[in-house]
């Protein structure tokens, strides 16, 4: 059991479960449980860091990744009850052979502005109350030519 962290500007959440139920994907990959449901697209995780550090409280473990700009992606935080003796073998795992301490950090893209038309709205209330799976959404969209900050 782990704690898992995800953040942006407007949002932090956090999950507390296990990263079972684990779909890859090229474009996207899934985890699906009870606990966390989080989508990540790899081409995006650009850079990971495994960081151990003591507290107050004592040894911190975390796996942070970060995108292309530099901006946190997704955070996985040990817990008191995680498997400690499991954290090094699978630090190791994810291990790349360039352990630079440079990053090489571009601007990112602007965002796409509101696509969408008051017109559509009811069609989208519809559209949403079908969603059976948050990561049905964007698919929603783009159905009824939005986009995500347009509904």
């Amino acid at each position: 059991e782990v704690m898992a962290l995800t953040r942006n500007e407007s949002r932090v959440i956090e999950k507390v479960g296990v990263y079972d139920g684990f779909r890859p994907g090229e474009h996207a990959a899934l985890v699906v449980n009870d606990e966390i449901d989080l989508r990540m697209f790899p081409k995006h995780w650009v850079y990971g860091f495994a960081i151990e550090q003591e507290t107050d409280r004592g040894m911190r473990r975390t796996i942070q990744v970060f995108d292309a700009a530099g901006d946190a992606v997704h955070k996985v935080f040990l817990r008191e009850g995680s498997n400690a003796d499991a954290w090094a073998p699978v630090v190791e795992d994810l291990k790349i052979v360039d352990q630079s301490n440079t990053l090489n950090v571009s601007p990112r893209k602007p965002t796409e502005g509101a696509k969408g038309s008051a017109d559509q709205a009811e069609r989208l209330r519809s559209e949403c109350d079908k969603i059976t799976d948050t990561h049905q959404f964007l698919m929603m969209t783009r159905r009824i030519k939005m986009n995500r900050l347009g509904a």
